[in-house]
């Protein structure tokens, strides 16, 4: 009796350290992965100074335009263009929703050039190479609805839209200038400039 009472104990305390072993730790996705229609994390982080580095490219920002903290996470990196005084600031945003991820590249310059209205004259859409790599540049001015897809809007009259779409080896990259039309005009010559900073990772 005392040796069947002796296993018996064994096997309880068997039992209570198997119950007393924490779970397996399960790794949570990105914070961004709960917002409806956000992308996937971004395939590698952008440095907060310096090109701007993503699907296997990089651009060199303007040293005149500020690097802000991204508003949304569907942005990979973000700028603010001084504007003179008096003057509301541009911004500029950089996306990228992965491989073949993003729509079409009509698609999105018409959805651009939608979102304005009162336009004096047409907006454009143009195609260019830069240093091997295919951009499409987007133009449109006039009242310009900001705000985020499918939300509330904010009409900015007298506005201007700059936007590139460049076909990076990884996939699409956006990047979306806006502001004050005067503004966006004379800040033509860096956002060339942007372009033709442009390097794929062949040369990188």
């Amino acid at each position: 009796m005392r040796r069947i009472a002796a296993f018996l104990g064994i096997l309880a305390a068997a039992g209570a350290c198997r119950r007393a072993r924490p779970a397996p730790e399960i790794p949570m996705a990105p914070s961004h992965a709960e917002e409806a229609g956000a992308p996937a994390a971004p395939v590698s982080a952008t440095p907060e100074s310096g090109p701007v580095r993503v699907a296997g490219i990089s651009f060199a920002p303007p040293a005149a335009w500020r690097r802000e903290p991204p508003e949304s996470s569907m942005r990979i990196a973000q700028f603010g263009i001084p504007g003179s005084a008096g003057e509301k600031e541009g911004t500029v945003a950089v996306y990228f929703f992965g491989s073949g991820q993003g729509g079409g590249i009509a698609d999105n310059a018409k959805r651009w050039q939608d979102q304005f209205t009162d336009s004096p004259r047409p907006g454009t859409v143009t195609s260019l190479e830069r240093n091997g790599l295919k951009v499409t540049v987007v133009t449109a001015e006039g009242t310009y609805g900001s705000g985020m897809p499918m939300g509330p809007s904010t009409p900015e009259p007298g506005f201007a839209l700059w936007g590139a779409i460049i076909e990076a080896p990884q996939g699409n990259v956006f990047v979306k200038a806006t502001g004050p039309r005067a503004l966006i005009e004379r800040s033509r010559p860096d956002l060339d400039a942007l372009l033709s900073s442009l390097q794929s990772s062949t040369t990188m």
